[in-house]
């Protein structure tokens, strides 16, 4: 396999205070930020209508922009689709106060047909979504995301051990409230397509971490279940994966990056989750899932230091009852 690097020696774990340290402040803003200025739902969760029309010659997107402005959408998003011959454009407003079942729809049809100027057009579809079927949406999607992270924190636990489990769903509740703060500050809309992305970034920063803990296991079985010092045992692992990461992780990023920058409006949303998640999930399996294994085992060694130190503190005291006893 190709490697950038070659056996690479970088002490990762050398510095995995400071970057759990910029972690956390990282977390307390995107929480500070995800509740001060909330997420920007999409139609799909707090309803609003959906258009789908042909038109005879090239549209004016701005002109249709201001019409729908004007007539009080200017929330609406406004893309082209298809080949830039088909002159089909797609749009997408929000439910407003006061309004029920198809007007929504309606009006923005009749919108459209005022900006086109006499200009005939085709509507090849348009929908309503009620706030109804939003709220149903929403626990759908919670239940999603739920399910997902239970279901691979069991898929660690019985691969490797219930801590590693533990390790990895923390790192990808990490990745995931890290990438929403930031989507949250940079006021894109959470869409069904969206929730989609942060599945999918669950997944990838699960596979991540999944490599480097085979790795590791691989190489506390060599050096036949002693783990000696397990920071070094880590580095070990993460420098012997580097290649591989960096070459799977930057040409996915990459992809990401192109649909973000040349896929339009319509695609910015999705693309924006994968672009920070990727980095971010990257840099959590090295920085946090592998950190926690550190803090468990330290964690385990004191428990055990601890009880080693509480026996021969009790042992007199049981000796001295044994000796009263047979005096008596």
């Amino acid at each position: 396999m190709f490697q950038i690097f070659k056996d690479s020696k970088f002490d990762f774990m050398r510095l995995r205070r400071f970057w759990v340290g910029i972690s956390f402040a990282m977390l307390v803003i995107s929480v500070i930020a995800i509740v001060t200025k909330g997420i920007h739902w999409g139609i799909e969760f707090e309803g609003g209508a959906q258009v789908q029309v042909k038109y005879a010659s090239k549209p004016d997107v701005g002109t249709i922009r201001q019409e729908l402005s004007r007539a009080g959408y200017s929330e609406a998003v406004v893309t082209t689709i298809g080949k830039p011959g088909d002159n089909e454009i797609y749009v997408r407003v929000p439910l407003r106060a006061g309004a029920k079942d198809n007007d929504v729809a309606a009006q923005v049809v009749r919108t459209l047909q005022a900006a086109a100027g006499g200009q005939p057009l085709t509507v090849s579809s348009q929908s309503y979504i009620g706030p109804t079927v939003g709220r149903e949406l929403i626990q759908k999607a919670v239940w999603a995301v739920i399910g997902a992270i239970g279901g691979m924190l069991v898929y660690i636990w019985f691969r490797f051990e219930f801590q590693w489990g533990l390790a990895a769903i923390i790192a990808m509740i990490h990745d995931a409230v890290i990438t929403l703060g930031l989507f949250v500050l940079f006021g894109y809309e959470l869409s069904l397509p969206v929730i989609a992305a942060f599945l999918t970034l669950i997944g990838y920063s699960v596979n991540d971490t999944v490599v480097i803990f085979d790795r590791i296991r691989e190489n506390r079985q060599a050096r036949g279940g002693v783990v000696g010092s397990l920071p070094q045992l880590i580095n070990d692992s993460v420098n012997q994966t580097l290649s591989r990461t960096i070459l799977t992780s930057f040409l996915t990023w990459l992809s990401c990056v192109s649909i973000f920058l040349f896929g339009g409006p319509a695609l910015r949303d999705f693309s924006f989750v994968l672009v920070v998640g990727i980095v971010i999930g990257t840099y959590s399996t090295i920085y946090i899932a592998s950190p926690i294994l550190v803090v468990w085992q330290d964690w385990v060694a004191q428990r055990k230091q601890a009880t080693a130190a509480a026996v021969p503190a009790s042992a007199p005291k049981a000796t001295a009852k044994k000796v009263r006893a047979g005096k008596a």
